[in-house]
């Protein structure tokens, strides 16, 4: 039997054990690509359990994505399972929000009851549509740009400051999304976190759910204001703060995330002792190399000593020029079908990494290539059913049987279904609950009662949600998730791909995590965010954003289109920083060969893309100046 230090240390090295070790005040981890942080903060926790004797039920781990949960979770068990111990709690920060705020049910009043959080789909094509039209905006960037600047203000704590109502650029925005929380009972998922934030620093009487008397937080230089206000608070709350992450990984300016949290950790919590992980066992030599060229153009990243593996090969970085788009596309195709017959690599292995791909312009002719060459590839979105109308029913429908009076959900079903109700059945439906002063659910219920409520839709209405009801209840309810999902698969789906496809991604969902009913798995499904979450395929090139690919290895990466109309683009000051980091980020996926690939033109439907809007393209301005050498294949 293996000894209590050999459980806990694995195969670590010496920084990584001094970290997994460390106990009695807060600490900072930088861990730079492929440095074993995940193993490092696994072996941690188990450290706790097993070494220093800490309940599990006394430590909580805080990470950023729900697949990330779900990897860390996993490894966890591996070890405390067969010691028969219990597992500690991990989670993301969003699920961690929900979970406080529905434990405090009783003593927060700022949701609408029961909670129900929008995801994505039903923010964009229900929450904003409508808000569009009540707002009488001309178009839905007008009404995405408010409920952003919404989101910021909760982000950044800018809705804390004495007059911000009266500021706010639109407020007659804020009343009427306030009615529309009230009319659909929904939350959106950026109001969640700020709202713990709110609770904890305002509401003497708030509760968390544990004594957590250490907190372990992965991916540390992604938090906001708001998320580092939370830990805050916590930390005030007793708990001892162990923190991993690396400010040159910091890519989500968008969620007004700063490299500048982690980089002032040991100011900010005095004691703080530092830790820092030395090698990289992910890249080969020339790989890091390149990277850490692009790492250091910011004078104010922490230093740290980052270096390759003992015995890593050398590997492959080249800067490939090509005259346009469709010489970029066939050459990158015939590169990867080359090493993928010479065995070399499988398609799996190869990621294509694109700054973002709008309308698929930018990956339409790369795949396109690379079909022609009989190999398969998967596009990121393959996986996110967000826009397809089979996935939307299914969820709408198990939503249902959670909450047969879900105002979202019922919506769903009434706009995409061909039933007759249409935009205008739906307005007027809005409009009784209105009258009433009653939940949008509240007025079909009754509409399905007395159609003639609504003279020229109510037929309609009521042959709508008697057939929502009858599918509902054809549901067996006391079985298993995973039954569940299957029967509400089957009945909504028809015997397609697609079908095949859904069932697959909702059990592997189901799988991430041991959910004790469904309403517990929707939720988790409802406040992750498509845009974080990624998924790729063992048996196809994947091509995912610069975004989707963090976290992600690759044996062979192809960077796209690293040109500085694209990368930084249009960003500048502290944005341009987060791009720089960002490439920073995508150079690093990949273990032994790296392409960056620009071109001197885009032509035809690319000409217009980027910054200049102009066919002609210049070399991103984090490369010019780099060792690298450019290929110019004919």
């Amino acid at each position: 039997m293996e000894s209590i230090d050999e459980q806990v240390h694995g195969p670590s090295t010496p920084d990584q054990k001094a970290a997994i070790d460390h106990a009695g005040t807060h600490a900072r981890l930088l861990a730079g690509p492929g440095t074993g942080k995940t193993m490092t903060l696994t072996r941690r926790v188990l450290a706790l359990v097993l070494k220093h004797k800490i309940d599990s039920s006394k430590i909580l781990l805080i990470t950023f994505t729900r697949l990330a949960a779900a990897q860390l979770r996993a490894e966890i068990k591996k070890v405390l399972e067969l010691l028969e111990k219990d597992l500690p709690y991990v989670t993301t920060l969003h699920s961690f929000a929900l979970r406080q705020i529905l434990y405090n049910s009783g003593r927060v009043d700022a949701f609408p009851q029961p909670i129900r959080i929008a995801d994505d789909w039903e923010e964009r094509y229900i929450i904003q549509e409508d808000l569009k039209r009540l707002l009488k905006l001309n178009e839905i960037k007008e009404v995405r740009k408010l409920i952003n600047q919404l989101s910021t203000d909760w982000e950044t704590l800018r809705v804390d400051e004495e007059g911000w109502e009266e500021q706010f650029p639109n407020p007659a925005f804020l009343g009427a999304w306030r009615g529309h929380r009230e009319m659909f009972g929904e939350t959106l998922r950026a109001e969640l976190v700020y709202q713990l934030k709110r609770q904890l620093a305002q509401n003497r009487n708030f509760r968390i759910d544990g004594d957590y008397s250490h907190i372990l937080i992965d991916e540390y230089q992604d938090l906001n204001a708001c998320d580092l206000a939370i830990v805050r608070e916590l930390s005030e709350r007793g708990s001892e703060l162990f923190v991993a992450g690396d400010d040159d990984q910091s890519i989500y300016g968008f969620r007004y995330a700063s490299p500048v949290g982690i980089r002032q950790f040991p100011e900010i919590y005095s004691g703080t002792k530092k830790f820092a992980l030395e090698i990289c066992f992910r890249c080969d030599k020339k790989i890091l190399g390149a990277a850490e060229f692009v790492a250091r153009l910011d004078p104010a990243r922490l230093p740290k000593p980052t270096r390759a593996r003992d015995g890593a090969g050398d590997g492959t970085v080249k800067l490939v020029n090509f005259k346009d788009q469709f010489h970029e596309a066939e050459q990158i195709a015939k590169k990867i079908k080359d090493l993928v017959d010479k065995k070399k690599v499988t398609s799996g292995q190869v990621a294509i990494l694109l700054r973002n791909d709008r309308y698929g312009l930018i990956s339409k002719p790369i795949i396109e290539e690379i079909r022609k060459l009989g190999l398969e590839v998967s596009l990121s979105g393959d996986l996110e059913f967000e826009e397809n109308p089979d996935y939307r029913r299914v969820l709408a429908i198990l939503k249902l049987i959670v909450d047969p009076h879900d105002s979202l959900a019922l919506r769903t079903l009434l706009q995409i279904e061909k039933n007759g109700v249409g935009v205008q059945g739906i307005q007027e439906i809005c409009a009784l609950a209105q009258r009433e002063g009653a939940r949008f659910s509240n007025a079909l219920t009754r509409i399905q009662a007395d159609p003639a409520l609504l003279p020229k839709f109510g037929g309609r209405v009521k042959d709508c949600m008697d057939d929502i009801t009858r599918r509902v209840n054809a549901i067996p309810k006391n079985v298993s998730i995973k039954d569940i999902l299957k029967a509400v698969v089957e009945q909504t789906c028809a015997e397609t791909e697609t079908r095949t496809k859904i069932i697959d991604h909702s059990f592997q969902v189901a799988n991430q995590q041991n959910f004790k009913d469904l309403a517990e798995l929707l939720k988790a499904i409802g406040i992750s965010s498509t845009m974080m979450e990624q998924e790729t395929q063992d048996d196809k090139v994947n091509i995912l954003t610069m975004h989707q690919a963090k976290g992600l290895t690759f044996d062979i990466c192809f960077v796209v289109g690293v040109e500085d109309e694209f990368i930084p683009g249009k960003n500048e000051g502290e944005k341009e920083g987060d791009e720089r980091r960002l490439l920073y980020v995508s150079m690093t996926r990949a273990r032994h060969a790296l392409f960056l690939t620009y071109c001197s033109k885009r032509i035809k439907e690319q000409s217009h893309l980027g910054r200049t809007g102009k066919m002609s393209r210049n070399l991103s301005r984090f490369l010019r100046d780099s060792p690298l050498k450019v290929v110019r294949p004919t």
